[in-house]
Order: structure tokens, then sequence, then C-alpha cells
């Protein structure tokens, strides 16, 4: 079984605007056509996307942007009952991750949390410091993070660069999560894109948290030799038991080719690197099954 982790959707000019997906790409050379966003049905174009790469399963995020945006200016906002329509038209292929800005309001985010999970069946929460504007160990989201805690929930964190201009980079650190870890040592937390550039703060956190995940998503957007590189640390460090596979718009259709062939992609570059079946299956599906109870 295949498994992404990590992909979007949504609708052009209503749940996000070409200005806003614009500024997010702007920094990345490597970009497939970025049309795959902006498809008349996103959800039929997401199937096919699926379909193309192999993957059995995919896990869609919701989003809420809106606060730290002048108003009218219409940033990105996916609300969770268009995932949850989405998952319910393909429930064998999608699993739903709830959003929300946390800061947005304290006391409704954490009853939405529990309505999400309870009345859809949502496998995880997405948050996204740098976009919405917040420290993650800033003590007014502490008791989503106990109710995620009580959901057996994992807290998929945003984290590392990120394009749109309006994100702060002070947020954007791996290492912020440390405390977090700390105050919440039951919290199952999944560090998003490894926190690039800063991977090896994120690969300090996973060996700090022998619990915490981290997905390899938006590494489509570089060189395959950056991968396999980082791959490596991660297999030395932390060994392939909390890596993975998440693609990311527009990559969806094309990276999972470009993972599974890592082997070959290296032997043909002269790098000295191999990963074996067990591990990839892993990477590929088999950590995500586990942890998104798929």
């Amino acid at each position: 079984m295949i498994v992404d982790v990590h992909v979007h959707l949504g609708e052009l000019n209503k749940h996000f605007q070409k200005w806003w997906m614009d500024e997010l790409y702007s920094g990345f050379p490597n970009v497939p056509d970025r049309n795959v966003r902006y498809r008349e049905d996103p959800l039929e174009g997401l199937m096919e996307d699926l379909d193309t790469a192999g993957v059995d399963v995919a896990c869609v995020m919701a989003s809420d942007h809106r606060r730290p945006y002048p108003y009218g200016s219409g940033s990105s906002y996916t609300p969770n009952d268009y995932v949850a329509e989405c998952v319910r038209r393909y429930p064998d292929r999608l699993v739903g991750v709830c959003s929300f800005d946390p800061l947005r309001d304290p006391c409704e985010a954490r009853r939405e949390l529990e309505r999400c999970v309870r009345e859809w069946d949502m496998r995880a929460l997405k948050l996204y410091p740098t976009y919405d504007h917040f420290d993650p160990r800033d003590e007014r989201i502490f008791p989503i993070y106990e109710k995620a805690i009580e959901l057996d929930l994992p807290v998929h964190f945003h984290m590392g660069y990120t394009g749109t201009i309006n994100a702060p980079m002070k947020y954007q650190f791996p290492h912020l999560l440390d405390e977090v870890g700390i105050r919440f040592p039951e919290m199952k937390v999944i560090v998003a894109h490894m926190g690039f550039p800063w991977v090896d703060e994120c690969l300090c956190l996973l060996m700090k948290h022998r619990h915490w995940y981290a997905d390899i998503a938006y590494w489509g957007a570089f060189p395959p030799e950056f991968l396999i590189e980082m791959m490596k640390k991660f297999d030395y460090l932390c060994g392939y038991n909390r890596l993975l596979y998440g693609s990311e718009n527009p990559w969806t259709a094309t990276f999972t080719k470009e993972v599974l062939n890592l082997n070959h992609i290296a032997e043909e570059k002269g790098i000295k690197f191999k990963i074996g079946e067990e591990d990839m299956r892993k990477i590929m599906g088999e950590n995500a099954r586990k942890l998104y109870r798929i």
C-alpha cells in the first residue's frame, strides 16, 4: 500500500487566490505545471494524479489562513466541511486531516477538533504556524494539544521555508516544537517537509522525541540528490520507521516514481546509497498506515 500523507484540495477563487499560489511557488525552480491547482474539478483531478502515481490512499488537508491577511484579500481557506465532503465521495482513497487557525478562536478550535473526529472520523490535525502567525509554544494553544492527545490524534505541523510574503520566518524553525514535546510528551507529532532547509533541527527533534515523525512533502521541488543525502542522514540517526511519504501539490502525480527509483538514481549519479525493499515499504505506506489507522 502506498499512502501519500500530504496533499491539498481547493477551488481557485473560492478556497485560494492565484496571487497567493504564485507567491507560494515563487522560490522554487522545479515546479511542474501549476495549473493542476487550478482545475475546474480539483477533486477529480486529484484522483487522476493519485492513479497516475499509483497511490492507494491520500491524506487531504484543510487550512484556514484568513486571520493574518487583510480583510478581503482572499487568502487560503479550505474548510473542514469541504475536506469531509471530498472524503465522503472517495472513502476508500482519501483520509481527512482537519485544520483551523488556533488563535482565531481557541475555544471554538477545540470544539471543532472534536467535531471533526466524532462526526467525520478525521485522522490528524494540521497546524500552520508560519501561515497563521503563531508560535507553537503559545500557551493559548495548549488546550488544543490536550484535546489531540485525548482523541489520540497526530498533530501535523507545517515547518520550514514558506514562500508567501506574509509568512514570517521566525515561525518556520523546527526547534520551536521542542518545548511542545517537553510539555506534551504523549502527543504524536509530524514535522512537515523535514523542516527544510533546517533539516538537522528536524533530525535532532526526532532523535530526542522518539515517537515523532517527519514527511518528505515538497522535496519533489529539489534535485533528487538533496533527498538522497537527507535520507542517508535520517537512516543513520533515526531509522526509517518514522519517515513518511508525502508529495505536496503540484508534485502528487510525479514524486512517487522519483522516490521509488532512488536506488537507480543514486547509481546513475555515482552516489553511495541503497535502501532496501522493506524500508521503502515503511516510508511509502506502512508507517502512515499505522499512524493514521488506515
